[in-house]
């Protein structure tokens, strides 16, 4: 049974079990199952060298038309191989514990996927059979996908090697390589310039950045002629997560606190980054079907994060409140307000739109409001420079009525202020109000 269960656990659980069990459970009462969970761990290990270049392909189903097939096909998948080539998942065995990263993979790889791709083909085996119903179960037309995949690991293979150097500079000679590839491609089954991409995306941290290698093999297309190509997905889906990204952002309501801050923040950052890609990867035109489209996102992107940056300053007030201190009948002046402890809401919402602003700040100039950010915080580290003198100030002459609660409105104040600057400026508050 716990065989079982260890088979079926993801991979990061495998993982956290082997490092949770460790050394210590070399020996001891957890012996048996630390021999269960490395001897899993290593063969999964195998499993991933050898089926590499179609490993993500692995995952739930999403609705943006990206290839996936379910876990459990990767499995049944697996044990068929096992079953059908023994001989040659020992070479690979062996093979994977001398594996260099800078040298070509061993040609038995590519042979076990060869056989995979042929045995659900001929779906002789019930592994075979298995592998197929649970693809077509999640999406029909995903174990033709899947077959077509496995075809293609001897191209894909070299390719996800030097990934990292087609994303960072394309030179002629990668070009050529690149253009190579998808010529071999195509040339293998209808369909397989599409999937030899999807394959390649799922290999990157920013799936987008295959927009880099698509505008490589396609010389910087126009946008009305990838449009009309088969890669035309490639871009649609650019824009759909620009879209997606969109609606996170606007998911962030009154109130949110750090990590729903947090959240949106990093949804503008894969927001501009899609934009980046596109725009870099395709010749956009103003009145073409994707210009007009990303530049209504792009407007939308910039005046909603604008919104939420200025909505800091009223949360900032909310979270740090002054009143009006009245000296005669002409004479007053704002101090800040003690009468009631710290809002915890309030300051959650104020944090959570700082927190925002400061995850924002790496996109701020891409995005269009960079300039908004900067004077906005910059109104903000000065406003609070001024209450924490002024309490600093009120708690000097005696003019406080609680110091504990005064300390705490200081430590609000510091927490805001690193965010709106830096912890610096926040430490140097604490050590003031420590002393005071």
């Amino acid at each position: 049974m716990l065989k079982m269960l260890v088979a079926a656990s993801p991979d990061e659980l495998v993982r956290s079990l082997e490092q949770a069990i460790g050394a210590d459970g070399a020996s001891g009462p957890l012996a048996a199952i630390g021999a269960m969970v490395e001897a899993e761990a290593a063969e999964r290990a195998l499993r991933f060298a050898v089926l590499a270049p179609v490993a993500p392909l692995f995952r739930p189903k999403t609705d943006d038309g990206r290839p996936a097939c379910p876990r459990a096909a990767l499995g049944a998948l697996w044990l068929a191989l096992r079953e059908d080539g023994p001989d040659l998942v020992r070479e690979a065995a062996s093979a994977v514990q001398y594996l260099d990263p800078d040298e070509p993979s061993p040609q038995v790889f590519d042979e076990l996927c060869a056989l995979a791709a042929k045995g659900l083909t001929d779906g002789a085996s019930p592994g075979y059979v298995a592998a197929i119903a649970a693809c077509e179960t999640s999406r029909p037309g995903s174990a033709a996908d899947l077959i077509v995949c496995l075809q293609m690991a001897p191209i894909v293979r070299p390719a996800i090697l030097r990934l990292s150097e087609w994303i960072q500079r394309m030179t002629d000679e990668r070009r050529a390589t690149a253009r190579l590839a998808y010529r071999d491609a195509t040339g293998l089954a209808e369909g397989a310039g599409p999937l030899l991409f999807e394959m390649l995306a799922g290999h990157m941290k920013q799936p987008s950045a295959v927009l880099r290698i698509i505008s490589a093999v396609m010389d910087h297309p126009g946008e009305r002629y990838l449009a009309d190509s088969e890669l035309a997905r490639f871009g649609e889906r650019a824009l759909v997560e620009i879209e997606g990204q969109l609606t996170l952002l606007k998911a962030m309501k009154p109130g949110a606190g750090i990590a729903a801050g947090r959240e949106a923040g990093q949804a503008v950052q894969r927001a501009i980054e899609a934009v980046s890609e596109l725009e870099q990867a395709v010749q956009l035109s103003r009145d073409g079907p994707w210009g007009q489209r990303l530049g209504k996102l792009k407007q939308a992107i910039a005046v909603t994060v604008e919104g939420r940056l200025k909505d800091i300053d009223e949360a900032a007030n909310i979270a740090l409140p002054m009143q009006k201190i009245r000296y005669s009948a002409k004479l007053t002046r704002t101090a800040p307000n003690l009468t009631a402890p710290p809002d915890e809401p309030a300051i959650a919402w104020a944090m959570g739109l700082l927190t925002f602003s400061d995850v924002v700040r790496v996109s701020a100039n891409d995005g269009g409001f960079g300039t908004v950010r900067s004077k906005v915080l910059d109104a903000l580290g000065k406003r609070i420079d001024q209450y924490v003198e002024d309490l600093l100030e009120q708690i000097r002459l005696g003019e406080v009525e609680d110091d504990e609660r005064a300390r705490e409105y200081l430590g609000v104040a510091a927490n805001l202020l690193a965010l709106a600057r830096d912890d610096k400026s926040a430490a140097i508050v604490r050590r003031r109000a420590a002393a005071a």
